[in-house]
């Protein structure tokens, strides 16, 4: 990725100055939206420049619009240094309007990249995500527009979700501070589960509420505050590199950073404890929560940057709220209850809040990424070149409405993967339009539906793991 250094710039409109943020888009004539690039503070170093005579370069400035951004500064900045395009088409439900925003935006005229070209597929030059994109916004969201004025963006509408997440979690958490038991800390873990996932995992994907600002407190709140995980770590490890290359074993995070102790691809070197890990694995899910502290403080204090991706535009208002979040986590987690009945009486709590909300976290989501038939060797050459299919095929879907309610939308994988940018309670309609336009398609639609669903893929999930545990060199044997 750019970044040091200095560069020159033939200007149209305005010049390139160092502090500022810009966006480049590298247009082809086939595709209206093909590369955006951000840099947080454009000091490029000359190694790292790389020309592009073969595409036509737009650099705009986008400093003002960041605190304008529909979907937040935050959300824009995600995409400082690098090639963004896959998050720039896979979040915006109305292309053209993202086209015609650009449009307006102060432009520089540069003949470099900023960084180097996207390799991976497009989401707009799926064949298959478009006819679902355009279906869902003519029989989903313009219905919408028409009797709740709820905007064709997606955002909103969760007010009944937020309201119930955040009355269960004060209960919870006066019930716990009052009272530190084993029982109330495990409610208090389910409430820590529920905030990350009804709360906090929606608000930061931008689609909680139609406000930014309102994206940006709720995602913070129910990340740091409830459930102790950095919510700025999440967003870059989550939505740069999870949503981007699902199941790709160098790209996403969540398949690479469990290994060596869980072995999720093929690729990953086998080892002899790996053969236990049918077993072992539940064991391993209720320690997230005391590997997300670690992870947290190296990654965002130290490192600056997640496995595989730098943080290149977060803000040293960022920072503070990352540090104001751990500390009002931990003195309303272990401090508050302990100064009022002492550290003895709290500290099985206190473990049982972070065993069971890591052990509920990881169950509900591990399950529907890691089945056989979803890594990416398994799919067909046309799959491995069309985002939208390869998101489709390396994921599954399990439960109904119900468990969407109780996993803000966790449950409905396929749906968010293909929609990560908008509210959670339109997952259930969707499905209906991805499932037809993949049965017309011939594309595999994996779906555990129905109340006992998460039984059935969590068995199908424990098979996979079973595969994954078998040494490679017996197998070709």
């Amino acid at each position: 990725m750019g970044k040091g250094g200095d560069a020159s710039f033939a200007c149209k409109d305005t010049c390139i100055n160092p502090g500022r943020q810009y966006t480049q888009i590298r247009g082809q004539v086939t595709t209206s939206l093909v590369h955006a690039l951000l840099s947080c503070s454009l000091s490029l170093s000359p190694a790292n420049i790389k020309l592009h005579p073969d595409f036509s370069t737009q650099v705009y400035d986008i400093t003002d619009f960041a605190l304008s951004h529909p979907g937040g500064a935050q959300l824009l900045a995600l995409a400082a240094g690098r090639d963004a395009t896959i998050l720039f088409e896979s979040h915006h439900l109305r292309p053209d309007v993202v086209t015609k925003t650009l449009s307006t935006l102060p432009r520089v005229k540069a003949e470099i990249g900023l960084c180097p070209d996207e390799t991976f597929p497009k989401p707009l030059d799926s064949l298959v995500y478009t006819n679902i994109q355009q279906r869902v916004r003519a029989e989903i969201l313009a219905p919408l527009e028409k009797a709740q004025g709820r905007k064709t963006a997606g955002r909103g509408g969760c007010q009944l979700d937020v309201a119930a997440v955040i009355l269960f979690s004060l209960v919870v958490s006066c019930w716990y501070v009052l009272s530190p038991t084993i029982f109330s800390g495990c409610m208090l873990g389910f409430a820590g589960y529920w905030a990350g996932t009804g709360l906090q995992h929606t608000a930061n994907h931008g689609g909680l509420c139609q406000s930014a600002r309102w994206n940006e407190f709720w995602g913070w709140f129910g990340c740091d505050i409830l459930l102790g995980k950095s919510s700025l770590e999440w967003r870059y490890h989550h939505m740069v590199s999870h949503h981007s290359y699902c199941n790709d074993s160098q790209r996403d995070q969540d398949v690479y950073t469990s290994f060596p102790v869980i072995r999720l691809d093929e690729s990953q070197e086998w080892f002899w404890f790996h053969r236990f890990q049918p077993y072992y694995t539940p064991l391993v899910w209720p320690l997230l929560y005391a590997f997300t502290q670690i992870g947290d403080f190296i990654n965002v204090l130290l490192r600056k940057a997640s496995p595989g991706v730098q943080y290149l535009g977060v803000t040293n208002t960022e920072v503070l709220l990352y540090v104001l979040g751990k500390i009002f986590h931990f003195a309303f987690i272990f401090a508050l209850p302990a100064y009022c009945h002492g550290v003895s009486r709290v500290l099985v709590p206190f473990l049982a809040y972070g065993l069971v909300g890591s052990f509920v976290l990881c169950w509900f989501f591990i399950v529907s990424h890691n089945l056989d038939g979803l890594q990416p060797n398994q799919l067909s050459k046309g799959s491995r070149e069309d985002w939208g299919r390869w998101q489709i095929e390396t994921s599954a879907t399990w439960g109904n409405s119900f468990w969407s309610f109780f996993s803000g939308g966790l449950n409905y994988q396929i749906e968010h993967h293909l929609f990560p940018g908008t509210a959670h309670n339109l997952y259930p309609a969707m499905q209906s339009i991805i499932k037809d336009e993949c049965f017309k398609a011939g594309i595999t639609y994996n779906g555990f539906d129905g109340y006992l669903g998460i039984f059935s893929i969590t068995s199908r999930m424990f098979s996979f793991l079973s595969n994954m545990s078998i040494n490679p060199c017996k197998q070709k044997c």
